[in-house]
């Protein structure tokens, strides 16, 4: 006869192949930490970890979307990194830091599940690939701090903005789609800005004939143009007279 355990495992490991950490794992390897994981139902706006808080392990998204933030000395939020459905999280935490290194948040009605931290170790101990994906989860980690602290000293909101469009934008000349997958206000804070300025700034970029907003999709209808506005910020303004 099946446990209700032996159940819970199972369906936990069958999400857990879906990310990107884990997928293509053998049968085994999934089922061995799913036994040692916990799956967390998350509110709309409930924190799951502060910054310094103690580390119980790393995460993994099974449906929603995390905020991933710190608060700096003058007490504005900086985003780090916006966490959706199949990505993990919080893996260099795992590697002996003292305490959780940002604060974490739902956007939105999320699960997650709490890969426990030294039974993962001990299992990277004997298994070598695993090893190497979290070698290349925490590359792609690093690769996205990199881009976001790039991002944060560009002088103004409209220059951050302006890479953050030509980073998502497909290279080529024709219009594309980008879909934003959140609010307004949330973009607005991982762009380190104001709501108000994202959408006056937005407004002309429309009026440029360079990008239209329908809902969350946003289209390029002119990449050239979007690009070489982008350069044009990067140059040196005159010096005060």
């Amino acid at each position: 006869m099946t446990s209700p355990d032996s159940i819970r495992i199972a369906a936990l490991a069958s999400e857990l192949r879906r990310s990107s950490i884990f997928s293509g794992l053998s049968e085994a390897d999934l089922t061995e930490i799913a036994g040692y994981s916990e799956r967390k139902e998350l509110a709309k706006g409930e924190i799951l970890f502060r910054e310094g808080d103690p580390v119980s392990g790393f995460y993994v998204v099974l449906k929603g979307l995390i905020k991933a933030y710190r608060v700096d000395e003058a007490g504005r939020e900086q985003v780090i990194h916006l966490i959706s459905e199949g990505e993990s999280f919080a893996e260099p935490a795992v590697a002996g830091l003292p305490g959780y290194p940002a604060h974490t948040v739902a956007l939105e009605r999320s699960e997650v599940a709490l890969i426990r931290g030294q039974p993962f170790l001990d299992h990277l101990r004997v298994r070598s690939e695993l090893a190497i994906r979290m070698l290349a989860s925490l590359s792609r980690h690093l690769h996205e701090l990199v881009h976001t602290i790039e991002s944060y000293r560009l002088r103004d909101a409209e220059t951050r903005l302006l890479h953050w469009l030509v980073r998502r934008c497909p290279e080529g000349d024709g219009p594309a789609e980008i879909q934003l997958g959140t609010s307004k206000g949330v973009w607005a804070s991982e762009l380190g800005t104001r709501q108000e300025t994202l959408s006056r700034l937005l407004a002309k970029l429309r009026k440029a004939g360079i990008l239209t907003v329908k809902g969350r999709t946003l289209r390029i209808d002119d990449p050239l143009a979007l690009r070489r506005m982008f350069e044009d910020s990067l140059r040196p303004g005159p010096d005060p007279a």
